[in-house]
């Protein structure tokens, strides 16, 4: 028995059900279904009794309607319920599934919902969210899959590449089926990160694509085509006949597949960039490779500049400073560098700096001095450090934070506060702006301080900025000597003190609370760098954080600004009693910080929870 004209019938009783039973009187779309039932009524009587409730229904006035139309309702959905087909024709054949590999987690959907937010919305804010949830392994978590694939084409560049670079690549091969399905040859953006997490997934597999993209891709996937090639030997000679290809872009992206390779003919074409006007773009390539063949051609290269560069005459300013940027440029590709001979090259080279530092121009010779210094730096050779140590005394301001870092990697801590405190300690009063020799020296001091204490600064104008490279997580882990924080409180640093406060300091405590108390008073100029100031104070324990932070959360509200992000992993860091206190103020708070808060909140909560039920000692 077809139910067809059934499915029909239920469709307008839908239709009147919302619209009001009193809009059935004459409707002409029942009253064309009742000859059709009445029809089907000889095969199959119940169809009679259906056409004869449309027409009770139809002729029916507003007051009976209802009745009616309920009673129509019943007799098809009766009928529809007992008839109708559950199933489908057809052969059955297995789905198509893919193994995660994911755990089961436990993360609410309340804890989940910033994040999905902060995956497929938009606005400033995200990519932070999104990389704390990374960090706390978040995406450990199969409902983020289809969000985080979505997010592989977000708007925003920065947060597209981290969900490719360090997300997706964590459910392993089960989602290379969905990449390859969206993949377009001749996209951008998305298409390429594609590719790249592909290629990340299975080399293999996406071998022949990587082909397919180099012959008749865009040009910005035929890029990353050729990034996908480092690595092979067997690509060389196609990453060499890329290396001349008439894009600049072509070529720096394959001199840098080809750095890793000592190989005679890769060691030629890299020294034919640096010799010509692809200095800049084989500086790192020349950096990394092996080979002692292009390192002896690179330090020729660099003793016929220099030595050029020491004769250059002054009245020929053009040609010096051309000279001096060009040398500058080739010390990149040294950087890190500890064999002897280079080592042995830029000693001598440090020995001229007097003469170098009278260079004036857009490539001073202050500049390529710093260079030479970090490089000496950074060779990890004792005797290299110890020269620009010995240095401080006889050279400018622009070397004296470089000379402290030689200090801080090769001598005690008593020793490095004895050697460069009395440049820190000199008086810069009536230093005009603070362009004096001592304003100098602290700033530079300063720099190297902040840097030491991890925290995000402007790349240094002098070029390199510290350039320590591998030494810098040495450096990091050094010791101060604890008179520098005194030192920095005598003289009011407060960058200084910021980098170097401890538990328990008086002097530092009293200014990270004066200096945030001053910025909280400023309603509406909440500077972004106050966070810096409460971090500080949560890592140091200072007596009246909770306090502080109470008081910032409220600010941060008010302001009702996006880069809020940090609160949250700090709330985690606070004592016990700051939990009812930030509870409080969640009524008050604008919907996106508290749905931000909440997780943190509840770390908190739990661990006060904890600790409240713990047997006392």
């Amino acid at each position: 028995m077809s139910i067809a004209l059934l499915g029909e019938v239920y469709g307008e009783m839908r239709r009147l059900a919302i619209a009001g039973s009193s809009l059935a009187g004459g409707d002409f779309r029942l009253k064309k279904l009742v000859p059709p039932l009445q029809k089907a009524a000889a095969k199959a009587p119940v169809f009679g009794k259906v056409a004869d409730a449309i027409q009770t229904l139809v002729d029916s006035k507003p007051q009976d309607s209802a009745a009616a139309l309920l009673e129509l309702s019943t007799l098809v959905s009766a009928i529809l319920y007992t008839q109708g087909e559950t199933g489908a024709e057809g052969r059955l054949v297995p789905l198509e599934t893919s193994d995660y590999g994911l755990p089961a987690t436990n993360a609410s959907a309340r804890m989940l919902k910033p994040l999905v937010e902060a995956l497929t919305g938009a606005g400033s804010g995200r990519q932070e969210v999104i990389a704390d949830a990374h960090r706390r392994g978040a995406f450990r978590d199969f409902r983020l899959l289809a969000p985080a694939l979505k997010a592989i084409d977000d708007g925003y560049g920065e947060i597209a590449d981290f969900v490719a670079d360090e997300i997706l690549p964590l459910y392993g091969k089960a989602i290379y089926g969905d990449l390859k399905a969206t993949f377009d040859p001749k996209g951008k953006g998305g298409a390429v990160r594609r590719l790249r997490v592909m290629h990340r997934l299975d080399p293999t597999a996406t071998r022949e694509l990587v082909e397919q993209v180099l012959e008749s891709g865009s040009k910005e996937l035929k890029l990353a085509a050729l990034g996908c090639l480092q690595g092979s030997r067997e690509a060389i000679p196609r990453l060499l006949e890329q290396a001349k290809s008439k894009s600049s872009e072509v070529r720096g992206v394959a001199l840098r597949c080809l750095a890793e390779f000592d190989d005679d003919a890769v060691a030629d074409a890299i020294m034919a960039a640096v010799s010509g006007e692809d200095l800049l773009m084989a500086a790192e390539p020349a950096r990394c490779n092996p080979s002692p063949r292009l390192l002896k051609l690179l330090l020729e290269e660099a003793e016929k500049q220099f030595t050029e560069l020491l004769s250059g005459k002054e009245k020929d300013k053009v040609a010096v400073q051309t000279r001096a940027a060009r040398f500058h440029s080739l010390l990149h590709c040294f950087f890190e560098r500890r064999d002897k001979q280079t080592v042995a090259f830029f000693s001598r080279c440090f020995e001229h700096r007097e003469k170098i530092s009278g260079i004036k121009g857009d490539c001073p010779g202050y500049r390529i001095n710093r260079s030479v210094a970090s490089l000496l730096v950074t060779s990890g050779s004792k005797a290299a450090q110890k020269l620009v140590v010995e240095a401080h005394a006889t050279s400018s301001h622009e070397l004296l934070d470089v000379a402290m870092a030689a200090a801080i990697l090769s001598r005690k801590p008593a020793e490095v506060y004895d050697i460069f405190a009395p440049h820190y300690l000199a008086e810069t009063d009536g230093q005009k702006k603070g362009r004096g020799p001592a304003a100098k020296m602290r700033e530079c001091l300063q720099r190297l301080f902040m840097q030491w204490s991890g925290a995000i600064l402007s790349c240094d104008p002098a070029g390199f900025d510290l350039g320590l490279g591998d030494s810098w997580e040495k450096l990091k882990g050094a010791k101060m000597d604890p008179r520098w924080l005194d030192a920095a409180v005598e003289t009011k640093d407060f960058v200084v003190v910021l980098a170097l406060a401890r538990p328990g300091h008086k002097g530092a405590c009293d200014m990270l609370a004066e200096e945030l108390g001053a910025r909280l008073k400023k309603r509406s100029d909440w500077e972004s760098d106050s966070s810096e100031i409460l971090e500080t104070m949560v890592r140091i324990g200072h007596p009246k954080m909770v306090e502080y932070f109470v008081e910032a959360i409220g600010h941060a509200g008010e302001t009702k600004t996006a880069d809020n992000y940090w609160i949250g992993p700090l709330i985690e860091q606070l004592p016990v009693e700051a939990a009812p206190l930030i509870e409080a103020l969640l009524p008050s708070l604008p919907e996106n910080l508290t749905t931000w808060i909440v997780p943190w909140l509840a770390a908190l909560q739990a661990k006060a929870a904890q600790a409240s039920n713990s047997p006392s000692q």
